[in-house]
């Protein structure tokens, strides 16, 4: 008696492509079960600060934004944190002089902003997590609230 016989019966008794129908359907709900029963890699609720750089705004849009605002993320409109601080700069400008040299002056028209947003998030092993958003140094970020709307980058990000 062989494994397989002349009708294709494993043993004699089940068919060798329902055999492979079971054990697929088996391997798939185990995957399942494996996953819903494994918790996550070190993600815990924390309070997480990010500065994030808004490059060459005008007057109008720096004197909108204030401590204390809820800002909101534009596409998932999923809620980041609270504004904690702004800070103002002159945006600088390269400009080439008579003589040929460039050099880096503030721009009278634009200016630079620096927002430090506190909010809840979580943070694990491979991602630091704010609203639904992944945050990394240096990606951008767009910021909105009832009264305005910037894309900033990433600056800074502190986990409490």
């Amino acid at each position: 008696m062989g494994l397989i016989d002349s009708k294709g019966k494993v043993f004699g008794l089940i068919n060798i492509i329902d055999l492979l129908a079971i054990l697929l359907i088996v391997a798939v709900v185990g995957r399942f079960t494996l996953k819903q029963n494994q918790k996550s890699a070190g993600a815990v609720a924390k309070n997480i600060e990010v500065v994030v750089h808004v490059k060459e705004v005008r007057d109008a849009t720096a004197n909108v934004v204030k401590v204390g605002d809820i800002v909101k993320e534009t596409k998932s409109n999923a809620v980041l944190g609270k504004v904690t601080n702004v800070e103002i700069k002159p945006s600088d400008t390269l400009v080439e002089t008579s003589d040929g040299r460039v050099v880096v002056c503030p721009n009278p028209v634009y200016k630079d902003m620096y927002i430090t947003v506190v909010g809840s998030g979580s943070a694990g092993d491979n991602a630091i997590v704010l609203g639904s958003n992944e945050i990394r140094v240096g990606t951008t970020l767009q910021l909105k609230t009832n009264m305005y709307s910037v894309t900033s980058t990433v600056m800074s990000i502190k986990v409490q």
